[in-house]
């Protein structure tokens, strides 16, 4: 918690406003963030004209709520910096009133909250922390109009722009042109180091195992100087032989034991000790592996042996595999010799008739 408490402070001290780095997690599946101001807008009439008001409340809370939209990031759409005290002066309300609009919002789907108010003697800053809103919506994106085609002869007055509000070339004038007017081919993939639910049980093993688990982990490329892998292997060591597999790790870091149906968001972004944090997130799992799914339990063994294709062993004492060959085209070669000598003394020579 100290350690969290500092991080929040930092941010709160900083010259502009940062969010929590986990706060998309906080977004349910299916629901989008609203960015544009105006589809805001155009959704909240919509849900207060739903609603059976009278006509001074309905003025009020819309007053409200359209304060909220007023103050979202253009870039995350993420409404902070805004007090009760200055919301509730926007519709002419108390600040419990606030209260009371930011809870039915909550309940009707409009607001997430994405990080709730601190105070100034709790994160030990010179100013407290206002509660961070996302206004979010089900519905889908809109549909944008096919471009129409540019008017090559002239018949039209106005020909297409090429590019798009951004300044970006459109989707259709991109194309992928590498210098040797080839198709790009796809590099070969490359068969896992190490099984998920494969159980590590010597040192090799748990070296391949701790590689399998920062890949996952996106811990395997730029990050592996902050992440030496013998200071993982002694944080993991413990959880293999207690039986765990990197498929039940990966799941045990994102969930806490009381609270399984919990996602606890994404653990890494922003860590400076990323190991750190991963031996906080697995320290409640202590004990209460068996708490895990039923379909996260690791295996021991090579669980995928029985799946290939079975593999021609050399016969015992023959040597390497150039020489069981060899050995083999002699074996053929004397069989048809065989077959041809018997089948010559068999045959009869044919009379001249003279």
């Amino acid at each position: 918690m100290a350690y969290g408490r500092h991080r929040a402070a930092t941010r709160v001290a900083g010259p502009s406003y940062t969010p929590h780095p986990g706060w998309r997690h906080l977004i349910a599946p299916g629901w989008r963030v609203l960015v544009d101001q105006a589809e805001a807008l155009a959704v909240i009439e919509d849900l207060v004209e739903d609603q059976d008001w009278r006509a001074d409340k309905r003025a009020a809370w819309s007053a409200i709520l359209r304060q909220l939209m007023c103050g979202m990031d253009w870039d995350t759409g993420l409404v902070a910096a805004l007090t009760a005290q200055r919301l509730g002066a926007a519709g002419d309300r108390a600040p419990r009133t606030v209260s009371r609009v930011i809870a039915w919002a909550r309940d009707s789907g409009l607001i997430v909250v994405v990080e709730h108010g601190a105070s100034a003697e709790f994160l030990g800053t010179d100013h407290g922390r206002t509660p961070t809103y996302a206004l979010v919506t089900s519905t889908p994106l809109p549909e944008l109009p096919a471009a129409a085609e540019p008017d090559l002869d002239g018949s039209r007055p106005q020909l297409t722009p090429v590019v798009d509000e951004s300044g970006d070339p459109t989707e259709s004038l991109v194309e992928n042109k590498p210098l040797n007017d080839e198709r790009l081919k796809h590099p070969t993939p490359v068969e896992p180091s190490w099984l998920l639910y494969r159980v590590p049980e010597s040192a090799p093993e748990r070296t391949d195992a701790a590689r399998c688990l920062l890949g996952r982990l996106r811990l395997d490329h730029n990050e592996i100087a902050r992440v030496p892998l013998w200071r993982t292997r002694a944080l993991l060591k413990p959880w293999w032989d207690a039986g765990a597999c990197p498929a039940g790790l990966l799941w045990a870091i994102d969930h806490h034991p009381d609270r399984p149906d919990h996602h606890r968001g994404d653990a890494l972004r922003g860590a400076t000790d990323p190991l750190r944090v991963l031996g906080h997130r697995l320290r409640p799992w202590h004990g209460r592996l068996p708490q895990l799914p039923a379909t996260l339990t690791g295996i021991r063994g090579d669980y995928m042996e029985s799946r290939r294709p079975p593999r021609l062993a050399a016969p015992a004492g023959t040597g390497s595999v150039s020489t069981v060959r060899a050995a083999a085209r002699a074996a053929v070669d004397e069989h048809l010799r065989r077959l041809r000598a018997a089948r010559g003394s068999t045959t009869q020579p044919r009379s001249l008739g003279l």
